[in-house]
């Protein structure tokens, strides 16, 4: 039986309230050709991925791959395509000091007190080597599933829909939620990715809480919840039988927006 992505789309559209379609993630040889390829204005600027997001949240498409160019080095890497770069231990921490006392080459985001510490936490990050050319963002009810799996579904949603959405991944478990920690885009690929071989159900992973330097292309009240498309399509089965249809639920579904 083909699976249809849009009445996935439209259950949750119902029972969330959701403004835009979740974002299919998956890796790929054959990319879709009618994609959207932004051009920076500042070609001195290597805009985050979040920022590429917001396309795709308005229902386009976007690609990339090993040769994408103008783009955020560590998010790159965390699509699997370079590795990490050096020194990101002093970048997240104090900096990179100058051979001039009281001087830096590079002033450093404080998000880690010192480098050691920042060090051991990227040792820890799970990334893998992507296993295709292309990486591609699309909107979920336009994925053709003759054609293209999805890997990972990322939603972007407000508190109330993070709050029901923890609940519904939790239905059918007491393990299936984990708070991702690394940058943004680490938090809706590297760690979704890396939770698909967590037994026996692959956590979904909270993101877009702590990355100061993403959250500003987001909006205040929101946050990522990404999760495997094969979890995602054990739980939709599940959504009519579950608190959704009952009185806590609706009463907090009108006051979303």
């Amino acid at each position: 039986m083909e699976i249809d992505n849009k009445s996935i789309v439209e259950s949750f559209r119902k029972y969330f309230k959701l403004k835009e379609s979740p974002i299919a993630f998956f890796y790929t040889d054959d990319p879709p050709q009618k994609v959207f390829k932004p051009h920076p204005k500042n070609r001195n600027i290597f805009p985050c991925i979040i920022q590429f997001l917001r396309g795709v949240r308005r229902g386009r498409t976007i690609v990339f791959s090993k040769k994408s160019f103008r783009l955020c080095p560590g998010g790159l890497a965390y699509l699997g395509f370079k590795k990490m770069i050096k020194g990101i231990e002093y970048y997240l921490s104090i900096g990179i000091p100058s051979h001039k006392p009281g001087e830096k080459l590079l002033e450093g985001e404080h998000f880690k007190r010192t480098p050691q510490i920042a060090k051991e936490f990227y040792e820890k990050v799970p990334f893998k080597r992507n296993p295709a050319e292309f990486a591609v963002f699309m909107p979920l009810e336009k994925v053709d599933s003759g054609k293209y799996k999805p890997d990972l579904v990322i939603f972007f949603v407000n508190m109330d829909q993070l709050g029901g959405l923890i609940q519904l991944f939790n239905y059918d478990t007491n393990d299936g939620i984990k708070i991702g920690l690394t940058s943004a885009c680490g938090t809706i690929i590297t760690e979704p990715l890396a939770e698909q071989n967590h037994k026996p159900i692959p956590r979904a992973v909270i993101g877009l809480l702590s990355d100061m330097l993403s959250r500003k292309w987001i909006e205040p009240n929101i946050a990522s919840f990404t999760v495997g498309y094969d979890r995602l399509l054990q739980i939709v089965p599940l959504m009519n039988e579950s608190f959704l249809n009952f009185e806590a639920w609706q009463r907090i579904l009108k006051r979303i927006n």
